[in-house]
C-alpha cells in the first residue's frame, strides 16, 4: 500500500480534518495516479489551451499529452475578479484527484496554483479550498498555509506527459457536482492569476486491503500508546 492510498483511508475512515496532515509522495509514475480512475470531470467554461471547450480528459490522454486547460471565465455567485474554470461530474462527488498542469518549474505557485469551490446548482457556491502560502526554496515544494480543507496526498513532482504533476486528493464533507477552479490567492500574490489544469476526476476509493492495512495500523499505534501510559 502506498503513502498516497494510506493518507486518503485515513480520510475517508473519518478522521477530522483539523488532525489530518497532507502527506507528500515523490512518485515519478503517473500510472500510479490514474490507475482505477475513470470518472473524470468535463472541463468548461475556458478560453485557451491545447484543446477546445467543453473538453474532457481520459487517462490514457493523460498519459499520452496531458493537455491543458487555461484562461477562465466568470461563473454566476463567484468573484468576478477571478478567472474560474469549470469542472462538471455527471453525479455528485465528494473526494476527487486535481491534475494540474505544471508549465512554470521552480515557481512556488505552480503546484498550489489554484482554489476550490464547490456547487449542486451551479450557482450557490461553497469555498473548498484556497492555497495562501507555499513552502519551499526550490522543487519540491509543500503547502504552507491555507483555507478550507486541506489535500490529504499531494505528489509533489512532476510526471508524465505535458508538465503534469503535484497531483492532489481531497476528501470533502459534502458532495457537489460542479467543482470551480480559479487562481489561488499565492498564485495572485505570486503575479500568475491564471490557474492551468490538465484533469479534475473523483478519487478511485480504496481497496479493501487498504482498509485492512490501515486498521492494523491503527490497533499497533493503540497498543503502543497503552504501553506508554502504563
Amino acid at each position: 500500500m502506498s503513502l498516497k492510498s494510506l493518507g486518503f483511508a485515513l480520510g475517508m475512515a473519518g478522521l477530522s480534518q483539523a488532525a489530518l496532515a497532507t502527506t507528500y509522495t515523490e512518485d515519478l509514475n503517473l500510472a500510479d495516479f490514474t490507475a482505477g480512475v475513470t470518472n473524470y470531470a468535463t472541463f468548461s467554461n475556458f478560453f485557451a489551451g491545447d484543446v477546445g471547450s467543453p473538453f474532457t480528459p481520459s487517462s490514457a490522454e493523460l498519459a499520452s499529452n496531458g493537455f491543458r486547460v487555461y484562461a477562465g471565465g466568470s461563473l454566476t455567485g463567484l468573484d468576478p475578479g477571478n478567472n474560474w474554470i469549470l469542472a462538471t461530474f455527471s453525479s455528485p462527488v465528494d473526494a476527487i484527484r486535481v491534475f494540474p498542469s505544471i508549465d512554470h518549474f521552480g515557481s512556488q505557485y505552480d503546484g498550489y496554483q489554484y482554489t476550490i469551490f464547490g456547487s449542486n446548482d451551479g450557482s450557490t457556491w461553497t469555498a473548498l479550498f484556497d492555497a495562501t502560502s507555499v513552502v519551499g526554496a526550490t522543487e519540491p515544494f509543500t503547502l504552507g498555509s491555507f483555507a478550507g480543507t486541506a489535500p490529504t496526498t499531494v505528489n509533489n513532482v512532476v510526471t508524465g506527459a505535458g508538465g503534469v504533476g503535484y497531483q492532489a486528493d481531497f476528501s470533502f464533507s459534502s458532495s457537489y457536482q460542479f467543482y470551480a477552479f480559479g487562481a489561488s490567492t499565492v498564485a495572485f500574490a505570486q503575479g500568475n492569476s491564471d490557474q492551468e489544469l490538465s484533469a479534475v476526476a473523483a478519487a478511485p476509493i480504496p481497496e479493501p486491503e487498504t482498509y485492512a492495512l490501515m486498521l492494523a495500523g491503527l490497533a499497533c499505534i493503540s497498543v503502543l500508546m497503552r504501553r506508554r501510559a502504563r
